[in-house]
């Protein structure tokens, strides 16, 4: 299923619209757009690409899994790829979720590639900070963006936690070789994937 939301003069004015209206209402200067799939075929977003002028390759990354987190520009839009993370503090396994992300001059699109990227957080950011809503698409990247590094910091805090719960063990009377080491190794691979999916959003951010 499609989301979508229409802004004009800075207020929200229509959401989950059909797709295929985008075009009439970005015929209005004042107004500017949000779509968001999830899990969609190139099928689904030909219509749009069409629309807002993307890029073939670009809507080959979107479509296709596990990117690199990154940054391109083309002439009529940027795409950004980027992850959500989470860590399962039971198992140690930090969980990540690709989003693709189009901004063109009046769209932003996202493109999420399951359901472990959650939207609401993003829509009750861009609500709360409504004031905000008359710098067009800037607005609506800001707010994913923020959400989505805001999951990153959550997730570092909850790895910190977990290492120190490990050397708690470590130091415990009682023996825990087994579990220290099981542990130790979920962890590291955690941390590991988390430095390649975090690293790279510093030079997304300042590109």
């Amino acid at each position: 299923m499609a989301h979508t939301r229409l802004y004009r003069k800075g207020e929200l004015a229509l959401e989950d619209f059909p797709v295929e209206e985008i075009s009439e209402h970005l015929k209005d200067d004042d107004a500017y757009v949000w779509l968001d799939y999830c899990a969609p075929t190139q099928e689904d977003l030909a219509t749009i690409a069409e629309e807002l002028k993307l890029h073939r390759l670009a809507i080959e990354d979107a479509v296709n899994e596990h990117q690199r987190p990154k940054l391109d520009r083309y002439d009529s839009h940027l795409f950004i790829s980027a992850y959500t993370v989470k860590l399962d503090t039971v198992s140690g396994e930090l969980r990540a979720s690709e989003i693709a992300v189009f901004v063109t001059s009046k769209a932003l699109v996202t493109v999420r590639k399951d359901e472990g990227v959650a939207i609401d957080p993003v829509l009750s950011l861009w609500d709360d900070c409504q004031e905000l809503a008359e710098h067009g698409v800037s607005f609506l990247l800001w707010g994913l963006l923020d959400n989505i590094v805001d999951g990153h910091f959550e997730a570092v805090q909850s790895l910190d936690t977990e290492i120190e719960a490990l050397e708690d063990l470590l130091f415990d009377d009682a023996p825990h070789n087994a579990e220290v080491q099981r542990r130790s190794f979920e962890l590291r691979k955690s941390l590991v994937l988390l430095r390649r999916l975090v690293l790279p959003m510093r030079e997304v951010s300042t590109r």
